[in-house]
């Protein structure tokens, strides 16, 4: 506002360049920049239905100031519960991520699609674009180095390579040379 009225002065030709330091300085001291008071003093006004509008309006703008904190706290409290949901989520989310992609490359090597000393190439490839590796594997031929593990036997015990054989050989070998006669005698074709 001084600004505004310094510049009107000039253009009016009342104010001087040499005088317009004086000049600003007095309007420094009226501070007219200053915000007026917003809050009118009601004990001072005469007129008592004006005296006892603007106390009601100071109540009112009381009574609202009190709500504009409470939500604005409200507020605050909201998004802080809803940044730590987010974290937590999204904590979640990515151990759900992570068991995901240990499953698969576990399931890699076991399918022998990768070899021991790739997983931890596969693991980061995995992490990278799950949905690639998945198919990927899918697809992948078995490695040529990949030895199955040896599945375990009735009793739970591992098997070992040529350990598959039951304790009466001889019986086995009867037994499975009657079923080879039956199979056979059902698929031959019948004479009649």
């Amino acid at each position: 506002m001084k600004t505004k009225l310094l510049d009107l002065l000039k253009k009016l030709g009342v104010l001087t360049d040499d005088k317009l330091e004086s000049v600003s300085k007095e309007l420094d001291a009226l501070e007219l920049d200053k915000k007026p008071e917003t809050r009118i003093d009601a004990s001072r006004v005469a007129d008592p239905q004006m005296k006892e509008l603007i106390e009601m309006i100071q109540n009112q703008n009381a009574v609202l100031a009190e709500q504009v904190k409470s939500l604005t706290h409200s507020l605050a409290e909201e998004k802080t519960q809803r940044d730590n949901a987010m974290k937590i989520q999204q904590t979640e989310a990515k151990k759900a991520q992570d068991a995901k992609n240990a499953e698969l490359v576990a399931r890699a090597l076991k399918e022998g699609k990768i070899v021991k000393a790739g997983e931890e190439q596969f693991k980061s490839f995995v992490e990278k674009d799950f949905g690639f590796a998945e198919n990927w594997l899918k697809t992948a031929p078995v490695d040529k180095s990949f030895k199955p593990e040896a599945k375990a036997n009735d009793r739970g015990e591992p098997a070992a390579p040529g350990a598959a054989k039951p304790a009466n050989m001889k019986a086995y070998m009867d037994n499975r040379a009657e079923t080879t006669q039956e199979l056979v005698a059902a698929l031959s074709p019948s004479k009649n």
